[in-house]
């Protein structure tokens, strides 16, 4: 069980929230509305460290949703990737994984690369992803029952987990583990 921050919930449940948030976190430097007097730039400030808090409690849940849901690849095969050694999509730098929508954790074995994905928002709920590249090219097949394609990466089927204070993971469980299988036997297939 995840439980979701209450500036999270509010950015989820609320559309002019996720509006404002979304503004704020646009631009390096966000643009002063031009109704905003001097007395009011304190609050226009505390606005804008609301919005870079939601965007870390966001990276904070999506590697929280990871280490309770994905179980790391066999050490003696798959090399870990340790965080600073990361690739630039799992940067762990929470504007990016704002921008991506997604966090993962990259292990490599022999000339092969698997990501073990999490992706969260509004209208999918929770998804993990997983893919298995060779020089930037997928070694999966091109189709695997039950799971959604894009670009190479298997996702679980959107709203299996909907946005809720306390996340149960549960459902996501049986999809992490034929995931790990068919990355195994990817592997095995190169040897």
């Amino acid at each position: 069980m995840v439980q979701i921050s209450m500036g999270m919930l509010a950015y989820f449940g609320d559309s002019k929230t996720r509006a404002a948030v979304d503004l704020l976190l646009a631009k390096k430097r966000p643009s002063i509305p031009d109704d905003v007097k001097w007395d009011e730039v304190p609050e226009f400030f505390r606005a804008l460290r609301a919005a870079r808090q939601i965007q870390t409690d966001y990276a904070i849940l999506l590697h929280e949703i990871w280490n309770d849901v994905w179980k790391p690849l066999p050490a003696t095969i798959w090399k870990a990737k340790a965080p600073y050694e990361q690739g630039d999509d799992g940067i762990l730098d929470p504007t990016t994984i704002w921008t991506n929508s997604y966090a993962l954790r990259l292990y490599e074995r022999d000339k092969l690369s698997s990501e073990l994905i999490v992706y969260v928002d509004n209208e999918t709920g929770v998804q993990i992803g997983f893919n298995v590249t060779q020089n930037g090219k997928t070694k999966l097949p091109k189709l695997l029952a039950d799971w959604e394609a894009d670009d190479g990466t298997f996702w679980s089927p959107s709203a299996l987990v909907k946005i809720q204070k306390n996340l149960n993971l549960t459902a996501l469980e049986p999809w992490a583990v034929e995931a790990t299988k068919i990355i195994k036997s990817a592997g095995k297939a190169q040897r």
